[in-house]
């Protein structure tokens, strides 16, 4: 059985591990991890956490959902999920998560608090807090704040509901634990439409004019390298084009460099969101853009001085408000062929230099900036 590790997490599965790391761990561990549902918010996927969510094993896994990492994990069957503490089995088919022994396994606490509208004792450690359901009748018992009560009245005695893995210092699980200094995960990248990227942590950027070799020097060995030999949105260029290009994939940065086959330089930046409601959802990595952009609409008398900043979190309503209408007055829909439902479909919309995808709710999908 997995160990508790107050503050940190349960197993593999940590307090601050990116969306990525845990569904790896997840699928490595498919026997024990089955039936993993996905819940969000669709109409706007920051507004709400992002909740894996696992039945079988009464297990919940919350991220935030701008950084996509975990804030807390919560058990909400004890009694089916079995966990050790220490190498000692607390909780689970064989092992009632009862006041006693959570205390004595645990050891000394600070008196909890008592939710009479719940009807709930919430008995706190650093790093854990469990909950064991206890009928109002007793809730006098626990306003003395120096004693805990192990055993009811009635010679009952109180067995934990939930169990929440949340950071030392926050038993709400508001935010995940910082990330560590030397971290690169959603590093900073300022995007410029006319096509630049500045990558703000390791102080560096690329350009058009960027060849493979600067790419591998900067960021790395791609994760993959892809042949593009079918330009779907090809037809509805201005001239047509038989170049043959190929992509870098950067999975872990939300990235993907179109290349010239012919010239090796760059022609196209892909900067992904990962948004929960498109369906290349867990492929990339959230990439952490800035993209300022002036706005491009035409007043009565002269262009507007107004710019919009936009980040993978930005919403396309407020995008579309300083941009207008894309060029040809309308969007391109894409469904996807490999999705079995409406997941796949998505609208492109086309700028001088940028490409919108947004999903059919509204949320950024992707960016892409390429030479004209």
């Amino acid at each position: 059985s997995p160990d508790l590790y107050p503050g940190q997490g349960i197993g593999s599965i940590r307090l601050g591990s990116t969306l990525k790391e845990v569904f790896k761990e997840i699928q490595d561990n498919q026997a024990f991890f089955s039936n993993v549902q996905v819940k969000f918010c669709s109409e706007d996927v920051c507004s709400m956490d992002l909740v894996l969510e696992i039945p079988s094993v009464g297990l919940i896994i919350v991220f935030d959902p701008r950084q996509q990492r975990c804030r807390l994990i919560e058990i909400y069957k004890p009694s089916e999920f079995a966990l050790s503490y220490d190498g000692v089995p607390c909780c689970g088919p064989k092992v009632s998560p009862s006041f006693p022994s959570i205390y004595h396994q645990l050891g000394p606490a600070l008196p909890g608090n008592y939710n009479e509208k719940t009807e709930t004792y919430h008995l706190t450690y650093p790093g854990v807090t469990f909950f064991f359901p206890i009928s109002k009748k007793f809730s006098k018992l626990f306003a003395d704040q120096r004693s805990l009560n192990l055993v009811l009245p009635d010679g009952s005695t109180p067995v934990a509901s939930r169990i929440r893995i949340h950071p030392t210092d926050d038993p709400k699980g508001t935010s995940p634990p910082p990330l560590p200094c030397d971290s690169l995960y959603m590093e900073a990248i300022e995007a410029d439409p006319r096509g630049k990227l500045k990558f703000t942590t390791r102080g560096f950027s690329l350009d058009f004019s960027s060849e493979p070799q600067d790419v591998v020097a900067q960021l790395g060995k791609p994760c993959s390298v892809m042949q593009k030999r079918i330009d779907k949105l090809r037809i509805h260029a201005r001239q047509g084009s038989t170049t043959a290009y190929y992509f870098y994939n950067y999975f872990h940065l939300g990235l993907d460099i179109l290349f010239d086959a012919k010239q090796h330089t760059v022609r196209k930046f892909v900067l992904h969101t990962n948004s929960p409601d498109h369906v290349d959802f867990n492929i990339y990595s959230k990439c952490n853009f800035r993209l300022v952009i002036d706005d491009q609409r035409q007043t009565s008398q002269a262009r507007s001085n107004r710019r919009i900043e936009v980040s993978p979190d930005t919403r396309w309503p407020e995008i579309e408000k300083c941009l207008g209408p894309p060029q040809g007055g309308k969007p391109l829909i894409h469904m996807d062929q490999t999705s079995g439902d409406q997941s796949g479909h998505s609208l492109y919309y086309g700028y001088s230099g940028m490409i919108f995808e947004v999903t059919r709710f509204g949320n950024l999908a992707s960016v892409t900036i390429f030479h004209q």
